[in-house]
This record gives structure tokens, C-alpha cells and sequence, in this order.
């Protein structure tokens, strides 16, 4: 029986002879026994395929599972590819999107411990710095307190100028008022003192080009008029013009000080204010006989004519300009361009003052010529009220004389009383601004440290 079957799954697959044409009406009528050969696709039955009487073949449903007759559509790979193709997909899909996933993780982990590897960095740098903090406002409360506590902050110098401040104004009140021949006397004595010592310290500091300037040489030709010509007409014309010109009036210009304690503001009054004090004594409150015999060259002034008077002070300024253009603006031109030195235009050229403003809508080329032309101009107008009303009057001498000196003795309140209040001011304030500096840093450090606590705390919970 098994032989029977066997011989009836070889008829089914195979084709039927080429020469039998039952055997074709067999396979090709609608109603034989075998199977049909019609378009329809075959099906796999589970009925059997033995009969049990005749041992014929019976009808077997079935399919070709190697593909040798119907390889371009089986029914099994449709199945197959329709069943685990999209869940070869889903699958694939789902590990891209866990793997996507677990990079992700990984470099934002990577990221949070960079970051907190930098807070860490951070907050030891702010800790060091505010360490460093406190350091630094320890000391400046330590040296406010020696400020104030210690008496080695007057230091010997200022006392020695002090001392000599108020000793100056002692003795030249009395000279004035019991000895006013003496006054030239006293003011060469003084000029001895203060000169070299403002020579010394404008050379240790490299501001010696300011000794050049038009306030010196009027000193120096006053010091030779007093002790070289005293009967040269010209040079005491030009020293009275000048001494209640240009020099009185800067006392108001540069805000010279009557500041006791300070050598270098009473230098700086001293060139300024004392020379209209010596020719305003001389030819005013000396007696005339004895100013006359010192000083020959009063003899028939009495008057100043304003024209001579102009020309002397122009010659004089002009041979002065000449002489400082030379040897200080053009030969020392690449020390002050450069900065290693500096005089009165590079200093007062720059900076927020009128004489800075007025240069600086001059070209550049134009700016220190300009600078020439504005101080000529201001020592011709200051000299002008010297020969035409200073002269005649003793009365509107004196009034002028006490007017600067009252404006030196304010800038000097001014000095005391704003100068050293704002700067201590400056100081405390300086002090606070460093504590709440202090307070915030401390207020950071501590936040930080408290999240890095938090965060490690997480970590060890995980």
C-alpha cells in the first residue's frame, strides 16, 4: 500500500507522456479523477489519498514546498515575509531608537560631570579668592587703624613745611609791617629754600622741563633785578608787570594753595604770590628815600606808560618763548612725544580743562603752535592792569594783593576740608564696597557647596 501511494505522488508530479492523448483528455477534461489543470492556484488538503476497495489513486491536493513547479508564488515565503519582515523592522527599529537613547544618556552624564568637575574648579577658585579677599581688607583695617593711631603718619618732611609755612607768614607779616625794606631780603632768603628744593624733587620725579617755564624765569630775572640791576628801568617794568600779571593771576588760574603742610603747594604759592608782595612793598610801603637809594631804578617812575610797558613785556615773553621753543619743543621733542618726559603743553593738552577743549579743535599739527598763541595772549591781558591801574594806587595794589591771597587761603580750606574728608571718605567707602564684595562671594560659595553636597547625596542614594 505504501508502494501504491508512493506511485501515485510520482503521477501527480509529473507531466503526462507526449504521445498518449487519453492519457491528455485525462488531465485536460473537467470531470476526470485527476487533478485539474485550470488556473487556479492548487491547495494543500488533508484528506487521504488512498482508497480502501480498488487500491486506485485517489484525487491528492497539494503543493510543491522545494519550488520546482510553481516557484514565482508559494504561498509559504508570502507568509513568511508578510509575518516576520515587519517585525524584523519593528525590531531593528526599537534597538536604533534604545541604543539613540543610551548615547544620549551617556553624554549628558558625560556633560553633568564635566560640569560639575568645573563648578568644583570654580568654587575652590572663589574660595581661594575670597581668602585672598579677607586677607586684603584685614590689612587695609590694619592700616587705617595705624593711620589713625600711629604719629609716624606726619611724616618729618611735612613738619618741616608745615613749621616753615606758617613761620614764612609770621615773619612777613612783621616785615611788612615793622621792616618793609627787608622784604626783597626775605624773599631771596625764601627763594634760596624753596627753588633748589623744588629743582630737586621736579628732577627725581622727571618733571624737571617744567622748570623752564615762564613763572621760573620771571623769578630768576626778579632775584637778578634785586641784587645785579637794581637802576635798570627795563627790568624792573618788566618785573613789576609780570609779578602782578601773569604770576598773580595763576594763583587763581592753577588754584594755588595755602596749604601749610604740603612743600610742594607752598613752593608753587610762594613762585606765584610773593613776588607782586615784594614790588607792591617796594614801591608802595617802603619809604620812598630808602627804596630809592636800594633801588636806583625808581627814581623818576612815577608813572608806568602803558605802551613802553607793553613793548618791555612783549620783548622779554618773546625772548623767553624763543629760547624755551628752542631748546624744550623742537631738541626734546621725541622725549615728550614719547612720554618720558612732560611739560606744560603735553600736560595741560589733554584732559577735560578749557585750555584741553579749546586745543583739541585745532588740527593736530596746529595744537602746540595754538598752545604759544593762548599763553602769550593771557600774559599780555594779565599784564595790562599792572602799568594802568596797579601803579598809581597803593589802594588798588593792596586790594588786589589781599584778593589772591584770599583766593589761596580758600583753595587751601578747600584742600582741608574737601581734599582730606573726600578722601578719607573714599577710603570707608572703598572698605564697604570690599565687605558686601566679601558678603556676596561668601553667599556663592556657600550655595555652591550646599548643591554639591545635594548632588552627591543623589548619587550615593542611586
Amino acid at each position: 500500500m505504501v508502494e501504491e501511494q508512493t506511485t501515485t505522488i510520482n503521477n501527480l508530479s509529473t507531466s503526462p507522456p507526449s504521445g498518449s492523448d487519453q492519457d491528455d483528455d485525462r488531465y485536460l477534461s473537467p470531470g476526470s479523477n485527476g487533478t485539474q489543470a485550470s488556473s487556479e492556484t492548487p491547495r494543500l488538503s488533508r484528506a487521504s489519498s488512498v482508497s480502501s476497495n480498488n487500491g486506485s489513486v485517489s484525487d491528492v491536493d497539494g503543493i510543491d514546498l522545494l519550488g520546482a513547479q510553481y516557484s514565482n508564488n508559494l504561498p509559504l515565503s508570502d507568509i513568511l515575509d508578510t509575518y516576520l519582515t515587519p517585525r524584523i523592522d519593528l525590531a531593528g527599529r526599537r534597538w536604533n531608537r534604545f541604543s539613540g537613547d543610551m548615547r544620549s544618556l551617556a553624554r549628558r552624564r558625560k556633560q553633568e560631570l564635566v560640569n560639575r568637575a568645573r563648578s568644583k574648579k570654580e568654587l575652590r577658585q572663589m574660595e581661594e579668592e575670597l581668602k585672598k579677599m579677607r586677607k586684603k581688607f584685614s590689612n587695609r583695617i590694619e592700616n587705617l587703624q595705624e593711620k589713625w593711631q600711629d604719629a609716624k603718619v606726619v611724616r618729618l618732611r611735612d613738619k618741616i613745611s608745615f613749621v616753615v609755612g606758617v613761620l614764612n607768614l609770621v615773619l612777613s607779616s612783621l616785615c611788612f609791617a615793622f621792616r618793609p625794606e627787608w622784604v626783597p631780603t626775605l624773599y631771596s632768603l625764601l627763594a634760596l629754600y624753596f627753588l633748589p628744593l623744588r629743582v630737586y624733587s621736579y628732577t627725581r620725579k622727571q618733571w624737571h622741563y617744567f622748570l623752564f617755564d615762564f613763572c621760573y624765569f620771571l623769578n630768576v630775572a626778579n632775584l637778578i633785578f634785586i641784587w645785579i640791576l637794581p637802576n635798570s628801568k627795563f627790568l624792573f617794568t618788566v618785573c613789576y608787570c609780570a609779578a602782578h600779571g601773569p604770576l598773580a593771576f595763576s594763583v587763581a588760574t592753577w588754584r594755588n594753595s595755602l596749604v601749610f603742610h604740603s612743600l610742594e603747594k607752598m613752593t608753587s604759592l610762594f613762585i606765584h604770590l610773593y613776588p607782586p608782595f615784594v614790588f607792591t612793598t617796594l614801591l608802595h610801603f617802603t619809604p620812598r628815600k630808602v627804596s630809592l637809594e636800594t633801588f636806583p631804578a625808581l627814581n623818576g617812575l612815577e608813572r608806568l606808560d602803558g605802551l613802553t610797558a607793553f613793548w618791555f613785556n612783549v620783548s622779554i615773553y618773546l625772548v623767553w618763548q624763543f629760547l624755551y621753543y628752542e631748546f624744550i619743543a623742537i631738541r626734546k621733542k621725541e622725549k615728550i612725544l614719547t612720554g618720558q618726559r612732560i611739560n606744560s603743553y603735553s600736560t595741560m593738552s589733554k584732559g577735560k580743562g578749557p585750555v584741553a577743549n579749546l586745543l583739541g579743535k585745532a588740527p593736530p599739527r596746529s595744537r602746540e603752535p595754538a598752545f604759544m598763541l593762548l599763553q602769550f595772549i593771557y600774559t599780555i591781558i594779565t599784564t595790562l592792569p599792572a602799568p594802568l591801574i596797579l601803579f598809581p594806587s597803593s589802594k588798588a595794589s593792596a586790594i588786589f594783593f589781599f584778593g589772591i591771597f584770599t583766593i589761596s587761603v580758600w583753595n587751601g580750606a578747600s584742600y582741608y576740608v574737601e581734599v582730606f574728608g573726600r578722601r578719607f571718605e573714599k577710603e570707608l567707602m572703598e572698605l564697604r564696597r570690599e565687605m558686601e564684595l566679601i558678603r556676596r562671594t561668601e553667599s556663592a560659595v556657600s550655595d555652591g557647596l550646599e548643591r554639591e553636597s545635594a548632588e552627591d547625596s543623589k548619587e550615593k542614594e542611586v
